[in-house]
């Protein structure tokens, strides 16, 4: 199948983007990388009009640093953070996390602003954004706008951004040099949307923990923050420990997960804890 017939613009700043949004109205979107939104108006899954293409805007596709912080553009590739092209603010994490999404060929044109806007629960750099403690960052008719990245999501496919709004940039903290990071998550196959994923930053008083992959927004593990903080050393007594916290977390959030997933997510939490503190994942009993 094909996509139905539309209009195809591609606008060379973000305010005429925004315009040609508002034209538009309910009958316009936004295409970056393309690596989501084609693939679904070929199946006739999402309708539109007009396709405002934001991938020649040329603020949209640069970067910036500075000590503190590092900017990255909503129109760069998965691909440029993945080989290093972009300062990375976060001790490997955002390359690691950029080579294991889909393939080779996605992360070459698909785009960390277009994964972020689309926010399925599943995509990587939603959990990732919210773990580094990112603020993202758009413009629409009202002007400019930023929130916390864990506050983005209201639920799957549900952000922040009304429909003529063009999300702009990730500005992302940098972590402190002695922090160490663990990511996993679960897929049937290399290349899938994880059925599970956690994410874990070791800091100290600053350690995070997160898990994606869920019904909506990624989930703050406040509990087990606090035990990530105390931890030096991996010992046979806290996989017990980091369940109850898990379940102390999930039942705080009033999501609901069935035994499946919860036993998924124990097992994404427990490794990338694991790997957070250096040593090798060790399989939880039962897995």
């Amino acid at each position: 199948m094909k996509p139905g017939a539309l209009a195809y613009f591609k606008p060379t700043t973000v305010t005429e983007a925004i315009g040609l949004l508002v034209e538009g109205g309910m009958d316009a979107k936004v295409i970056a990388g393309g690596q989501s939104l084609v693939p679904m108006l070929n199946l006739r899954m999402v309708a539109a009009e007009r396709l405002v293409d934001v991938g020649g805007i040329a603020e949209m596709k640069q970067w910036s640093a500075d000590d503190r912080e590092v900017w990255i553009g909503a129109c760069v590739t998965h691909d440029q953070i993945q080989i290093g092209e972009v300062a990375d603010p976060s001790n490997g994490l955002m390359p690691k996390v950029a080579s294991k999404i889909a393939y080779q060929a996605v992360r070459n044109r698909g785009t960390i602003g277009g994964s972020l806007s689309l926010a399925d629960p599943a995509a990587d750099w939603l959990t990732t954004t919210a773990a580094l403690g990112a603020t993202i960052e758009w413009k629409g008719p009202d002007g400019r706008k930023s929130c916390p990245a864990e506050e983005f999501v209201f639920a799957a496919y549900t952000t922040q951004l009304d429909i003529s709004d063009v999300l702009t940039g990730v500005r992302i903290p940098r972590l402190p040099p002695d922090a160490t990071w663990g990511t996993y998550k679960l897929c049937r196959k290399a290349g899938e949307f994880a059925h599970a994923m956690a994410m874990v930053i070791s800091a100290g008083a600053r350690s995070r923990a997160f898990l994606g992959a869920t019904d909506g927004a990624p989930i703050r593990l406040m509990q087990t923050e606090k035990l990530v903080a105390d931890f030096r050393n991996w010992e046979s007594g806290h996989a017990a420990l980091v369940s109850q916290a898990l379940e102390a977390d999930i039942a705080e959030s009033g999501r609901d997960f069935t035994d499946i997933q919860l036993w998924q997510s124990r097992t994404c939490l427990l490794r990338s804890i694991q790997m957070s503190l250096g040593f090798e994942p060790v399989r939880p009993e039962g897995v």
